[in-house]
């Protein structure tokens, strides 16, 4: 069952209503991400959508309820996403890339865009009840991401020192810095943005390439050790 169902109508809901449910939702995530949760109102909504305010009620009980629903929207395409990432047959490395895109492919436009930049910064203003349920989902996003660490671990594919629980925070982080920008850079695209930060954080968690230790002195420019004079024959 859905954390926020909308009202539950006496008939099965049909495709249209649906459509409609999505559009009122979309209008909400907008309302909220523009001019914060607290600050925003039904009426808002209502205005936007050229509708009475009373007629959104159809669709869900509360602000509160619209919150929820888009916080787990924002939320629930990741987790779907991220686990079919984990199972493709590819490395560790390009996991992250795809990882790293899933994050943050929803701010090339908007809705889309309002309803994870709702749930990272509106979330916590959810109800007890709520907000513990949206923050389940919010754990098991992360355990993940963090379960894409701890495979490349066991892959040999990442650092051996590296630290899964630290470097899932380290990622989430990055990500989320630019979710909060609410102003992107004008030189950067979305994808330019992807690639730039798969390439600064893939840099600091992959396994180097494995050398004997004559070779990595020659490359290194590390000049061989000369045995002291009495051990010379």
């Amino acid at each position: 069952m859905s954390i926020a169902e909308p009202v539950s109508p006496r008939w099965e809901p049909t495709p249209r209503w649906e459509r409609r449910y999505r559009e009122v939702l979309d209008a909400a995530a907008t309302i909220f991400a523009n001019k914060g949760y607290a600050a925003a109102s039904t009426r808002d909504i209502a205005e936007r959508l050229s509708v009475r305010q009373a007629s959104l009620y159809y669709y869900f009980p509360s602000k509160e309820a619209a919150l929820a629903a888009i916080c787990e929207l924002g939320v629930k395409d990741f987790i779907v996403n991220l686990r079919g990432i984990l199972e493709q047959p590819i490395d560790t490395t390009a996991k992250l890339r795809a990882a790293i895109a899933n994050h943050l492919s929803p701010l090339r436009s908007r809705p889309e865009a309002d309803y994870i930049r709702v749930f990272l910064h509106h979330r916590h203003e959810l109800p007890s009840g709520l907000r513990q349920s949206i923050a389940t989902l919010a754990r098991a996003y992360q355990s993940l991401i963090e379960r894409l660490f701890a495979e490349g671990l066991a892959a040999n594919e990442l650092r051996s020192d590296l630290d899964p629980g630290l470097a899932t925070l380290a990622l989430l982080g990055l990500c989320n810095s630019v979710i909060s920008n609410r102003a992107l850079p004008r030189s950067s695209s979305i994808d330019d943005i992807i690639d730039e930060y798969a390439r600064i954080f893939v840099s600091g968690v992959a396994a180097e390439p494995r050398v004997d230790s004559a070779r990595r002195g020659e490359r290194s420019g590390t000049p061989k050790k000369r045995a002291p004079r009495g051990a010379r024959s």
